[in-house]
């Protein structure tokens, strides 16, 4: 079991514009992205971060539950207010993805990928994962949080059973500890600069970056929607985020929300 994070020593270390001015340090919470909601809700300021040691009910996309042992990871939510339509806030989502590829890539020897839209994967194996959630009136964001979530120093030999197949760690692919709070200081900067990227000049500057890392591009697909599934080859993402799906009739279809599964053939 590793040591507690000091979040005062990563707050008098960080150089950035918006994000990280206020943090809100617990050593359990049932889930960052929760708290930090009340917080914005009750008119918390943009960029304060809410971070735990560890959660009870630690949520990743479409409800999955994200597990969240003590002292060895990185679970931490920031409070947004972007200066984005209503119809962009999917394309936070994809900016967090950037920046968590980004950081990650530079610790590891192996090359991160995206899954659309939002998970962190190497050698297929979930690394890291990001949870956005917005509150949007009709004209504007009201706020959106962005949740994070890294496997840092969780070793496959401490994982569930039931994980271990898909899921690693920073550690397990360095074979050595990591430094929680470096990389927490990492992470905050490299978010810091991709959202104002995104809010200056809007995704269109981060979406080769993206693209670089989006390991899916012209493979066979499942898409499981709401309320249909869809087969057939990704094809990439639109300005606005959305991933192209050309199904096996030759139909292109632009998919906002949905389960990505890669298939064999």
């Amino acid at each position: 079991m590793g040591a507690p994070l000091n979040v005062a020593n990563v707050r008098e270390r960080l150089n950035t514009r918006r994000l990280g001015a206020k943090f809100h340090y617990f050593a359990e919470l049932t889930s960052t992205n929760s708290y930090a909601r009340k917080l914005a809700e009750n008119g918390a300021e943009e960029g304060e971060v809410v971070i735990a040691e560890s959660q009870t009910q630690g949520r990743g996309r479409l409800g999955r539950r994200w597990e969240s042992p003590p002292l060895a990871n990185l679970y931490f939510s920031v409070i947004l207010r972007p200066a984005l339509a209503p119809a962009h806030a999917p394309q936070i989502t994809l900016m967090a993805a950037v920046a968590l590829a980004e950081t990650v890539g530079s610790l590891i020897a192996q090359a991160p990928t995206i899954k659309w839209p939002n998970d962190i994967l190497v050698e297929g194996k979930k690394l890291a994962g990001v949870l956005t959630e917005a509150a949007c009136g009709s004209e504007r964001i009201e706020y959106v949080i962005l949740g994070i979530g890294v496997n840092v120093n969780y070793r496959i030999d401490s994982m569930a059973p039931e994980i271990r197949q898909r899921a690693t760690s920073i550690a397990d692919l360095t074979q050595r500890g990591v430094d929680r709070e470096g990389l927490l200081l990492r992470l905050i900067q490299a978010l810091d600069r991709c959202y104002g990227e995104l809010e200056e000049a809007g995704f269109e500057t981060l979406r080769p970056r993206w693209e670089a890392y989006f390991s899916l591009r012209g493979r066979r697909v499942r898409v499981e929607l709401l309320d249909q599934v869809l087969t057939g080859r990704a094809r990439g993402i639109e300005r606005d985020g959305a991933l192209v799906l050309e199904d096996d009739h030759g139909v292109l279809h632009s998919i906002y929300a949905g389960d990505v599964i890669p298939l064999e053939t």
